[in-house]
């Protein structure tokens, strides 16, 4: 127990996949028809978007930092205990009453609910922030970088809480938007660095090319921003971020595909985190095509597939190649990467082509049912595989199998 308890990706991961399995299991409820017609709170795409993007991938963020932020700063693990349960699950527990809040519309529940994760983000930030400070810390940005984004996140939420409170929708989107381009993305990219090798320059980590990355995302949500405001870009800015959104994922993809990254490549996690790299070059590129068709009066052509290549296709592929590798040496599990997680990948990559085509098919409500569905499974798999891995004890270099 105590071993349990010491450890702080326990508590976050294990939340994390409690609520992820829950905004997956309510958006299938809604694609396969099963929801009652009762009206919710906040339209269903809207708090689906929000339960996906600052849901459970800041609560996995959260786990992650707390236990390798640490040992960037040279630094030993901060105590966990009791508290960090009680913080993870409370933040798990303002999700479930968030979901619920909408679907019987009540208002001041689903705010209350909204507003625990913010606080529980704000509090990790808070300790990471007292890591990088400490007199013995060794420097290093990457870490002040994933603190930020941990702030960012709590931030969003909180202002999200705010606007649901205050019904104002507009506000909701907002902050949904800025904690998925700025707070998700951004600590995506600087973990893409930090942990990869992709993003360097002959073979170092190169700040020019990370900058590039969160400028390019910067980019996007300002894009998104204008466009909610409903001042979408004129033609000429239209073309000129284009441009730019071209220019990044085609260096993006041939970063991905560098031949001195062949070897690197063929390692089992590397390949993993390959596909979600390739993911984020292609949502850059239909950022781009969609930006060219706005410019020349066809808005909306490609829908959301640039928003999902980088959501479910880039985000989704990194997270759970890295969570699950987190899990299984956090475990002791001599194979971090093994058949039942390839499995779980291609049932991702699966459902992310799904839900791209659904954009131009002619059969949308059907592969959206799919791709939710998908969705769903690969959350239940991998809740099946790995929360009883969280509350249990270390194994000692034991097989997967």
């Amino acid at each position: 127990m105590a071993q349990i308890l010491a450890s702080a990706h326990r508590p976050f991961f294990s939340a994390a996949a409690a609520v992820w399995l829950g905004a997956a299991g309510f958006w299938a409820w809604q694609l396969l028809g099963s929801a009652p017609h009762a009206a919710l709170l906040l339209p269903a795409g809207l708090l689906h978007g929000w339960s996906m993007s600052l849901g459970f991938m800041p609560l996995f963020i959260a786990g992650f930092a707390l236990t390798t932020l640490p040992r960037w700063l040279g630094l030993p693990m901060l105590p966990a205990g009791a508290v960090f349960w009680l913080s993870a699950w409370l933040a798990a527990l303002g999700w479930a009453l968030l979901l619920v809040g909408a679907a019987m519309g009540w208002r001041g529940t689903a705010a209350l609910g909204a507003a625990m994760p913010a606080l529980m983000l704000g509090d990790v930030s808070r300790r990471l922030w007292a890591e990088c400070r400490r007199h013995d810390a060794r420097d290093s940005g990457h870490a002040r970088g994933l603190a930020l984004g941990l702030l960012v996140l709590a931030l969003c939420q909180a202002l999200a809480a705010l606007a649901l409170l205050g019904e104002q929708v507009l506000l909701l989107r907002l902050a949904i938007h800025a904690g998925l381009n700025l707070g998700v993305a951004g600590v995506f990219a600087l973990a893409l660095q930090r942990l990869t090798p992709f993003l360097h320059q002959d073979g170092r980590r190169q700040p020019l090319l990370l900058i590039a990355l969160l400028s390019g995302l910067a980019l996007r949500a300002a894009l998104d921003f204008a466009t909610l405001l409903a001042y979408p870009p004129s033609a000429l800015v239209a073309w000129t971020s284009a441009t730019a959104l071209l220019g990044l994922g085609i260096w993006l993809w041939r970063d991905a595909w560098a031949p001195e990254l062949a070897a690197a490549r063929r390692t089992p996690l590397v390949a993993q985190l390959h596909l979600g790299y390739l993911w984020l070059g292609l949502s850059f590129l239909l950022g781009a095509a969609a930006l060219a068709a706005a410019a020349i009066d066809r808005p909306g052509w490609l829908g959301l597939a640039p928003q999902h290549a980088m959501s479910l296709g880039f985000m989704g592929s990194t997270l759970l190649a890295m969570v699950s590798r987190v899990s299984a040496v956090q475990q002791g599990r001599s194979v971090a990467v093994d058949r039942p997680l390839w499995a779980m990948q291609a049932l991702l990559q699966a459902t992310t082509l799904i839900r791209l085509v659904a954009e131009f098919s002619n059969h949308r409500g059907l592969l959206l049912a799919l791709a939710g569905g998908g969705f769903a499974l690969l959350a239940l798999s991998w809740n099946c595989r790995y929360l009883p891995w969280f509350l249990s004890p270390n194994q000692t270099k034991r097989s997967n199998r």
